[in-house]
């Protein structure tokens, strides 16, 4: 919980500051294991793609706590623009599925899904609502911690596959 209330003060701060779009990458790992192999290189790879969708992007903070990597990051830029960019990069790859990236405007409102008119983040067993699947328990944490360990195996071998060409 410290670690979650730390990432939560270092966001107010920032948010406070009226930046016109401000970001927050992590990774959505379920379970107690949020090291697990491969989430550095998936953490790495979306970092480098949002330096790319946005070149004047401003590193604030990053870190590694218990919960994993994260990054807050600035934009001078629209923020919905912003979060249509970043819902393009969440879903880029299979293992992109993983990446929570945050976006808030400048009166620190988050910008979700619903503000693009998308519906909700899918569930990784069974594509339904995955907040309704988390609330009501519908699968076994086992199930769903083994789909994320295959998505970020089969990362980890593509991306090291394009490093060995």
């Amino acid at each position: 919980m410290a670690a979650r209330d730390r990432r939560q003060e270092l966001l107010d701060r920032q948010l406070a500051s009226g930046c016109p779009a401000t970001l927050f990458l992590s990774l959505n790992i379920p379970g107690t294991d949020k090291h697990p192999p491969g989430v550095e290189a998936l953490f790495a790879w979306a970092l480098a793609r949002l330096k790319v969708l946005f070149p004047d992007l401003i590193t604030l903070s990053k870190a590694i706590d218990y919960l994993g990597p994260y990054a807050l990051l600035a934009l001078h830029q629209e923020a919905l623009s912003v979060k249509q960019q970043c819902m393009a990069l969440e879903t880029s790859h299979p293992a992109a599925r993983l990446i929570d990236l945050d976006v808030y405007d400048q009166n620190g409102t988050q910008l979700g899904r619903s503000a693009l008119a998308l519906p909700p983040r899918p569930c990784l067993v069974c594509h339904q609502p995955a907040f309704d699947c988390i609330r009501l328990g519908r699968h076994r944490m086992e199930e769903v911690v083994e789909i994320v360990e295959q998505l970020l195996m089969d990362f980890s071998l593509q991306t090291q596959a394009l490093f060995t060409l």
